[in-house]
């Protein structure tokens, strides 16, 4: 650790190590955790000042809670796509309608969300540098406010949802990133994502609904 760039990092994951799992020996849960605590440290210590990245732990700015934020993207990379949801749902104005939309979750420097994957063995959920994904085109950032869960919890919640949502499971209509998003956001004592954001989705399910009775 001593002869690395970031040998604070490695102290500290060596140190996560040497705490030991209860059982003597890690849990899949345990194992998660410990990378997602990993993953976590990794992105603040990659930051150019490491007291900046210090200022996006618990607590910062004298303020209770980690802040949440929901990053918004127009869905692929296709200009008609950006025209369209300028439009309907223009990050200037004050009412929107809806649009076609990508959405993540901010927590702690990592950004989260739900993706189609046809494979049985890699999860849906996946995690990119804020305001980043590769496959969409960023269009704004919704504050969620704080979240009064604890780290610790937060890595729990993430665990269970890369169970509950493999990505086999996605469906455009009915379990996409917004609805994943919106239920990220409500595990960690939140309201929801807004209600335009995942509205065309809504009308598209209940549409699909009448035409299936």
């Amino acid at each position: 650790a001593s002869m690395s760039a970031c040998p604070r990092f490695w102290r500290r994951a060596a140190a996560s190590l040497a705490r030991g799992p209860e059982l003597g020996y890690f849990t899949p849960g345990e194992l998660a955790g410990l990378l997602l605590e990993w993953v976590n440290e990794a992105v603040l210590w990659t930051h150019d000042d490491p007291t900046a990245a210090l200022s996006m732990r618990p607590g910062s700015a004298g303020q209770p809670g980690l802040p949440v934020l929901l990053h918004i993207y127009d869905v692929s990379q296709s200009e008609n796509i950006q025209t369209f949801n300028a439009v309907l749902a223009s990050e200037y104005s004050p009412v929107k309608f809806c649009g076609i939309f990508h959405a993540g979750v901010e927590v702690q420097g990592l950004e989260w969300s739900f993706n189609y994957s046809p494979s049985k063995t890699r999860p849906g959920v996946s995690v990119t540098a804020p305001r980043k994904h590769p496959h969409h085109h960023y269009r704004q950032t919704v504050d969620c406010g704080r979240t009064k869960v604890p780290f610790t919890a937060i890595t729990e919640i993430i665990s269970q949802m890369l169970e509950e949502y493999p990505g086999q499971d996605y469906n455009l209509l009915r379990r996409n990133c917004c609805h994943f998003a919106d239920d990220f956001l409500r595990r960690l004592g939140l309201d929801g994502i807004p209600g335009w954001v995942h509205r065309l989705a809504r009308i598209g399910a209940q549409v699909d609904s009448a035409l299936r009775a």
